[in-house]
């Protein structure tokens, strides 16, 4: 019986590179590769960045550079947040904070800083010319949730998106909730159940208002009746606030 020749690592890594696109970045999830190879993996890669042929963007990432009449091109941003919010093809993260809010219309502030929401805090990085930070999330992050916990990290940091004041956030917001389907909206009660108080007394009196056949029970009885929350939202937009001990 004649044995099949194993193929040397560096001959699939090389094979395997040759298939990624240029500027997509990959790392040693990408290879496939028994633990047992790990180590040979390691030296390729590091061989092959040391040739020039790829180029290491972070600790265990990787991309193929082009060459351009303006120079080396680098991973565009939206490929550098896939890198960092996935782990294999499992969705680990997503983007928060003032980059999001930007992307939301809720401010005009382009911000130099990319905050990642992840359920693990991990110590901030840069990446080319932008810095990375990562902030906790409790609530389960799936593909199907992130758009509500975007919606919920908005509500919660309300008071301090830059360039906008809280009755023109909470507008747009409630735009984005009204066009959200029943059970994404029922979803959004359920997963603010994660969120601190004042978050879940501003979904409810923007539930009870525009949402009024939500159930809302578990978020009321989740506050505290002595404690008020001051948000500064116009009456016109929350006439309900005072039910949920919002000032």
């Amino acid at each position: 019986m004649t044995l099949k020749k194993k193929i040397p690592v560096h001959q699939l890594v090389a094979q395997r590179i040759a298939q990624i696109p240029e500027g997509i970045i990959f790392d040693y999830s990408s290879f496939e590769m028994p633990p047992a190879d790990e180590l040979s993996l390691s030296k390729a890669l590091s061989r092959l960045a040391s040739q020039g042929t790829i180029a290491r963007l972070t600790k265990g990432k990787y991309y193929k550079p082009r060459e351009t009449q303006f120079g080396t091109l680098r991973p565009g941003e939206s490929e550098i947040i896939k890198s960092l919010i996935y782990k294999g093809d499992k969705i680990t993260g997503y983007i928060t904070g003032s980059p999001l809010y930007n992307r939301m219309a809720l401010t005009t502030q382009v911000p130099n800083v990319l905050i990642i929401a992840t359920n693990t805090v991990l110590p901030p990085k840069k990446i080319g010319q932008y810095r990375i930070k990562y902030s906790k999330q409790t609530a389960p992050i799936t593909e199907a949730n992130i758009p509500l916990l975007q919606i919920l990290d908005a509500l919660k940091d309300i008071k301090r998106i830059m360039d906008a004041s809280v009755n023109q956030s909470l507008t747009v917001l409630i735009g984005m909730i009204k066009k959200l389907s029943r059970t994404q909206q029922q979803q959004l009660v359920t997963l603010a159940e994660n969120y601190n108080p004042a978050t879940r007394a501003l979904l409810g009196a923007l539930a009870e208002t525009y949402l009024p056949k939500l159930n809302t029970r578990l978020l009321k009885e989740s506050l505290n009746a002595f404690s008020k929350y001051k948000i500064g939202v116009s009456k016109k937009i929350l006439p309900g606030a005072s039910n949920w001990y919002i000032i």
